[in-house]
């Protein structure tokens, strides 16, 4: 990706994106396993909306730069190759260790959510469960951290058509493209803000999961992709200060926004801005920049792993105790999280890598074994999850039993 400019060529992956990701991830694990060491972790999901929002608005852009118009199609089998292949197999996973190890009496909420992960309707399902009456915190199922991965789909099944629509006012009205899409970017950011505020105020749990009271975290990475490169010695001191500000911003929420009757309105203005404030800053080679800690192997690799490690360690934490028997303490966490990296990193070594990175045109023909078994275990995920589906639906909910309730929020 290019520092600022969405019009620039693509580039190498961007150390403080990276960092970011690193970021967000430890904020999301670190809540789910020691909830009282970072008791708003959740925030973490904030940070990868807004990167993700200023990802795929800079590459849609260069795309109508480059072509004159935005290519879905080549668009969409990015985002397939990218997402698809790692998710499918963990929520594969998650309807067989259901069926395994949880007891028949919970089987109906776990593989009904198991459907709604793989349909990308998970924010939904869940806003549709806080609106129960009685019930203002949700039940915890082992792929509930689906609800982000859910909206984030919602996004860029919407967002591109903005785009699209952008790029043909100004070719109508002899507008430059940058300055359309960002009229109609940041129109559609605002009125997803005020939408925010106002069902926050309402209704904090169903503003936490929709789409478009989340809309404007993606808007405000989107919009920063227009900012153009900026240059100088005076304001890479500023912009080595504002990442340092940015940071802190994002920390401070994580530890403090505890009231979640609060979030995601005004509120999280805090971590999202923080973020855009990082990313605008770069990577400055100036005194007191956060580059020399950005761009250590550890932080790189942490924030190269941060989705198939936001995939898996949510399923370990569930079904340890399903399978142990027994609640998991700290000597337990522990391991768990060492084996939640573990399997995170096979994950994207062998899933998540091979589906996403490109080849030329003539090597996509694969060996007919290879062909074989990638057919076989898109056969299998495909008949566990509609298996899991029906068999949600189908199972008749236990008269009088009252289902645990927690507030877990990824």
């Amino acid at each position: 990706m290019s520092s600022s400019s969405a019009a620039a060529p693509r580039a190498a992956v961007r150390p403080e994106i990276q960092a970011l990701r690193a970021v967000a991830i430890g904020c999301v694990v670190l809540y789910h396993f020691w909830p009282a060491a970072l008791p708003a972790g959740f925030v973490g999901v904030d940070v990868f909306f807004v990167v993700s929002g200023f990802l795929i608005t800079g590459l849609l852009l260069r795309d109508a730069e480059r072509f004159g118009r935005v290519r879905l199609r080549e668009f969409y089998v990015r985002r397939i190759r990218r997402i698809l292949p790692a998710a499918m197999v963990v929520l594969t996973a998650c309807g067989i260790a259901t069926l395994l190890f949880v007891p028949r009496i919970e089987w109906r909420p776990f593989l009904q959510q198991v459907l709604s992960s793989a349909l990308y309707v998970q924010n939904w399902h869940l806003a549709r469960d806080s609106q129960i009456p009685g019930s203002a915190d949700l039940e915890s199922t082992p792929v509930q951290h689906f609800w982000s991965l859910s909206v984030e789909e919602q996004f860029y099944l919407l967002w591109p058509l903005l785009i699209i629509g952008a790029v043909w006012l100004a070719a109508r009205f002899g507008r430059t493209r940058p300055a359309m899409a960002g009229a109609v970017l940041g129109a559609a950011t605002l009125a997803s803000f005020v939408h925010c505020v106002l069902l926050t105020a309402q209704d904090h749990n169903l503003a936490y999961f929709s789409t478009f009271a989340r809309a404007w975290e993606f808007g405000v990475g989107g919009l920063l992709a227009l900012v153009p490169a900026m240059a100088g010695e005076r304001l890479r001191r500023t912009r080595a200060l504002a990442a340092w500000v940015g940071l802190a911003a994002v920390a401070v929420a994580a530890r403090t926004f505890t009231d979640h009757a609060l979030f995601p309105g005004a509120i999280a203005l805090v971590p999202v801005l923080g973020t855009a404030a990082v990313i605008w800053a770069g990577m400055p080679r100036a005194a007191l920049s956060l580059a020399p800690v950005a761009e250590l192997r550890p932080v790189q690799w942490f924030g190269d792993l941060s989705y198939s490690l936001y995939l898996w360690h949510w399923p370990i934490i569930m079904f340890t105790p399903y399978i142990t028997g027994q609640p998991s303490h700290a000597p337990v966490m522990v391991l768990l999280l060492v084996l939640s990296i573990v399997v995170s990193a096979a994950s994207k070594r062998w899933i998540e890598d091979p589906f996403r990175r490109s080849v030329p045109r003539e090597r996509l023909r694969m060996p007919r074994a290879r062909r074989a078994a990638v057919a076989s275990v898109a056969a299998i995920s495909a008949v566990v999850l509609l298996t899991s589906g029906v068999a949600g639906y189908a199972i008749e909910e236990p008269h009088g039993v009252a289902c645990q309730r927690s507030d877990d929020r990824e």
